[in-house]
């Protein structure tokens, strides 16, 4: 497959129509090809993915590679264990930092391998406005340093939401 700037571009407006903002639409393209064995295409001003040489849904194959692949997408990483989960997407970070404070995301990781990434073992950060799910997820000593931050009456809160 040749990836020309028509058929990049198409591929990213197929993803922003699909609700992703992709991180590396010629990355994912590529992987799409070897994964898949998808021919991609541009009809239109979009993208058409083939396999096999039959036509094939470009909104199963792109729910299926964002399933398996969430981090090649800007917001889709589920929670955010490291700084890289919003390289690039100013509006996200925002929202994380206005949500969970400077504190939580100054105290992420750059990335997976930077050093003191492989203490991140939960998915979920500790924080105030996190369900009681999330909670109960934490170990005790997160639970412990979580009760030490925020009291007895912040515990009960987030024990409160569903």
């Amino acid at each position: 497959m040749t990836l020309t700037n028509e058929l990049i571009v198409a591929a990213e407006r197929t993803f922003h129509a699909a609700g992703s903002k992709p991180k590396d639409v010629a990355g994912i393209l590529s992987k799409l090809a070897s994964d898949y064995q998808c021919e991609a295409s541009v009809e239109g001003g979009l993208l058409t993915l083939k396999q096999g040489g039959v036509p094939a849904s470009v909104g199963n194959i792109v729910a299926a590679y964002r399933e398996k692949h969430p981090r090649d997408f800007y917001g889709e990483a589920g929670e955010v264990r490291y700084k890289s989960d919003l390289a690039g997407d100013i509006a996200a970070k925002a929202r994380f930092i206005a949500e969970r404070g400077i504190s939580v995301w100054d105290a992420l990781p750059a990335n997976e391998k930077s050093p003191g990434a492989q203490n991140v073992t939960n998915e979920v950060i500790p924080h105030a406005g996190m369900k009681a799910a999330e909670y109960a997820r934490l170990s005790r000593a997160e639970k412990a340093k979580l009760a030490g931050e925020i009291g007895p009456r912040g515990i009960e809160r987030i024990l409160a939401r569903r």
